[in-house]
Formats: structure tokens, sequence, C-alpha cells
């Protein structure tokens, strides 16, 4: 299954895609034949890359990260470790050991030691598929979050959509102007491609008019048709509690067009007011990180503080206060929800 989201329908008239989220890629390390493995991450929806570990970090830098990496237990010693902490920092990705019945216990310590926990035999086909199984299953879940400007998502809901896009969830971005006010609108549109290709998401973007999206009439029938197209069963958007107009008018024409959706979630923003009052926090701490990472694409708003690394990570330390055992959370404000929200 692709990470990507496939598009049923059509997109409104004046709606661009502009990412799309790639193939999940699947790098992996042995060296004996893996036929089995590579068999069943096709049929799961990956593009698996078999690389030496001293090609791997190339590849990379070049391709961008992968999703999962299926390493050999033979392969495992402190050069491969090193490299797997290296590729894994600021990314999200699962690390899956290959060990069969004929593994060398020096392997497997190593893959403990260094915390890859799971271990699935590269011969076992339906073991293969019951360890990558439920990611795609849990794909069943797709995504959409819509922000009045670039880099509106990224900021109030970040880490939960990469939490998504690891868990194999289908993540649409749906940005309603170029938001032209706060900057140049080529580089923003540039920057916010980049962080969704960054997130694996798929971005959509409209060209409303930044700071006045309350005037646009059709601003409830674009998000109608992308909800449409995109088909959610979850929606992130403003918050009513915010001091910004746009965030405002999105909330409430949100609101609207996501009716019918199972799940509806408000995340804060820089601009939030006091009543901001989440009772849904999503722990993080896997994708912090990776949120902090994202942001950097946004490099014409780099002086803007709340963009500041420190502050980003130290929100959502803040935030974790409302969940045992977690220390970095994101805050929702919940509209509609099939699950009991976690109360404070």
């Amino acid at each position: 299954m692709s990470n990507g989201p496939s598009v049923p329908g059509q997109l409104p008239t004046g709606v661009v895609r502009v990412a799309t989220a790639p193939q999940r890629v699947a790098i992996v390390w042995a060296s004996r034949t893996v036929d089995t493995v590579i068999d069943v991450l096709t049929d799961s929806g990956y593009l698996p890359v078999r690389l030496a570990v001293s090609d791997t970090e190339g590849f990379v830098s070049s391709s961008g990260a992968p999703a999962v990496m299926l390493i050999d237990s033979a392969a495992l010693d402190d050069r491969a470790v090193a490299v797997v902490g290296a590729l894994r920092r600021g990314r999200q990705i699962r690390v899956c050991v290959l060990a069969g019945s004929d593994a060398a216990a020096a392997g497997l310590l190593v893959a403990l030691r260094a915390g890859f926990t799971e271990v699935v035999d590269p011969d076992d086909h339906d073991a293969l598929v019951g360890a990558l199984a439920p990611t795609a299953a849990e794909g069943a879940e797709r995504v959409l979050a819509v922000g009045a400007h670039p880099d509106d998502v990224e900021i109030g809901c970040g880490a939960t959509l990469l939490r998504h896009s690891l868990l194999g969830h289908p993540v649409t971005v749906l940005t309603l102007s170029g938001g032209a006010v706060g900057g140049p609108a080529q580089a923003r549109r540039a920057e916010a491609a980049a962080a969704a290709m960054a997130m694996s998401a798929q971005l959509l973007m409209a060209d409303l008019p930044d700071t006045r999206l309350g005037e646009a009439g059709e601003m409830t029938t674009i998000i109608e048709q992308v909800i449409a197209a995109v088909r959610p069963t979850t929606v992130y958007v403003h918050s009513a509690a915010d001091s910004h107009q746009d965030h405002r008018a999105v909330h409430e024409k949100a609101l609207i067009a996501a009716r019918r959706v199972q799940q509806v979630f408000c995340y804060q923003s820089p601009s939030s007011r006091n009543g901001f009052a989440p009772t849904k926090f999503v722990p993080v701490e896997d994708t912090v990180d990776a949120k902090v990472a994202v942001l950097k694409q946004y490099r014409s708003q780099s002086t803007r503080h709340y963009l500041d690394p420190e502050l980003v990570v130290t929100t959502a330390r803040y935030w974790a206060r409302q969940l045992p055992h977690t220390r970095y959370a994101e805050p929702f404000e919940v509209i509609r929800a099939t699950e009991p929200a976690p109360q404070s």
C-alpha cells in the first residue's frame, strides 16, 4: 500500500496539487538471498531497495529517508548501528531485524542493545506479512489537515501528522492561501512543498486572499470538494480560540465542510488565545525532532520566534504533563471523535 493517498474525486477549481507523497521506500541490508522479504515488501506497497551498509547514507542523502529498514542480524555490528542512528536522527524510520533459526547470537545481542526489538524470520512469509501488515492495515485512516497559510499545519500538528505517516496513514495538507502577506509567495510555496514531502504528505494549495479569508465566499465549497476527493476519516484544523482572523474563518468553514467526517480536532497556533481548551493529547516523543526538521524548511520565516526549535520542543514538553510516561505531546480540542478523548 502506498503511503500517498489516492484521490478518487476531482479537486476543486483553484486548488493545485503542489506535492504528492512518494512511495514508501524499504532499505534492505542482507548478505543472503531474501526473495521472500522482497516479495512481501512489494505486495505491501513498499519500494524495496537492497543496499550495502556503506552505500546507505549516500542513497538517503540523495533520495530521501526510507519508511522502514530490514536488517539481517548478520550485518549488525557497531558501525551498522551507528549508521542507523545517524539516519534516524530527526527522521522516522522503522527498523526490523531479519533473524532466522540459524541467526548468530552476537547479531541479536547487538540488535537488543541498540533497541531494535522487532525481529522476524526472513524466510517465513506469514511472519513477514504479519510484521508489515499492521502498518498497512492502519492505513484505512485517512488524514486531512487544513490551514490558512503555509506552516500553520506544521506548527499546529506537525508531529502528529508525522506520527500518522509513520503508521502508514495517508496524509493530505490543504493550505488555503499562499501566505503572500507574510513573505514571498513563490518561496513560501516551495517551502510548503518541501515540508509536505518531509512529512510524506500530499500538499494541496488554494490561492485565496491572505489576511482576508473571511471574505472568500468559495472557501466552504473548496474544503467540501477536497474532503470529497480525499475522503478523510480525521480532520485537523485551526481552533476558534485564535486572534488571527484567517484562522477563525478557516475554523468556521472547515467545521461546516467536515460535518460528516468521523473525527475533527483543532490544533493550537502561535496566535491561539487563552480560550484554547484541549482535551486530547497525542504523544509525539518519536516525532518531535522530525517536526523541528520539517519547520526548518520554512527559511523565509526563520526570524519568527514561534519557529525557534527550543520553543517548539518546550511547548511539546509542556503539554506532555497531561499524559503519563510521555515526554512530548501535541494538544487538540475535540470537535468530534470516535473514541473518548483523554482527560487531564
